[in-house]
């Protein structure tokens, strides 16, 4: 069994190396540009920045499991980490579109967002960082290496429609991007949750 785990890991590992690497430092750079864009936006328009702020609050208030504490909050948490990611991933199944590229804009959108608020109500750069970067620093890189896997997905798809792809391209894709899924990105969800539900609002308190 432990010989199995670890040759399923090195092959996740050769599988990113070889081919999804360059992917990934484009949907980071592509993050970190969205983010930072558009915080500059926002805070240049503050009832902009309010009304797309009450919009959020509106849609997390929906979400119920963000009502309940302790390891009730922590696998909801988790879990809706994992639907989502596992959506952009799948995302990735309609040619063309590159779907997944829109989530992670989203996700840029709704942090800038955030931190923007934060700037124009006067709460500062410390707190909100420390209300994203203790749990951020697992969680994020995991969000875009779902990105990253429906991205890749979709561009093997899309050559295999140009008839452009060496045969068992796509399936070799789908098996790689399934390794990663489950030995990598659940691994991380499962401590980033943990780290958001008792961690960071410990730090958070401190600093607010």
């Amino acid at each position: 069994m432990k010989s199995y785990f670890i040759k399923q890991w090195q092959s996740t590992e050769a599988y990113f190396e070889k081919n999804l690497k360059p992917t990934f430092y484009f949907c980071f750079a592509f993050f970190g540009v969205m983010t930072l864009a558009n915080v500059v936006l926002f805070m240049s328009s503050p009832e902009l920045s309010k009304t797309y702020f009450n919009e959020i609050q509106t849609l997390f208030n929906g979400k119920a499991f963000l009502n309940s504490t302790g390891i009730e909050l922590w696998l909801g948490i988790f879990f809706n980490n994992l639907v989502a990611s596992g959506i952009s991933i799948l995302s990735g199944g309609i040619p063309f579109l590159f779907l997944p590229l829109f989530s992670l804009a989203s996700n840029a959108i709704i942090i800038g967002l955030i931190g923007a608020v934060y700037q124009i109500n006067g709460v500062g750069w410390i707190p909100f960082l420390v209300g994203i970067l203790p749990h951020g620093v697992i969680e994020i890189p995991a969000l875009i290496l779902g990105v990253t896997l429906g991205v890749h997905i979709c561009n093997k798809l899309v050559k295999k429609i140009l008839k452009r792809s060496f045969k068992g391209e796509l399936k070799q894709a789908i098996i790689g991007c399934l390794r990663i899924y489950l030995l990598w990105m659940i691994p991380l969800f499962f401590i980033a949750a943990f780290i958001e539900t008792f961690i960071t609002p410990i730090l958070f308190n401190v600093f607010i």
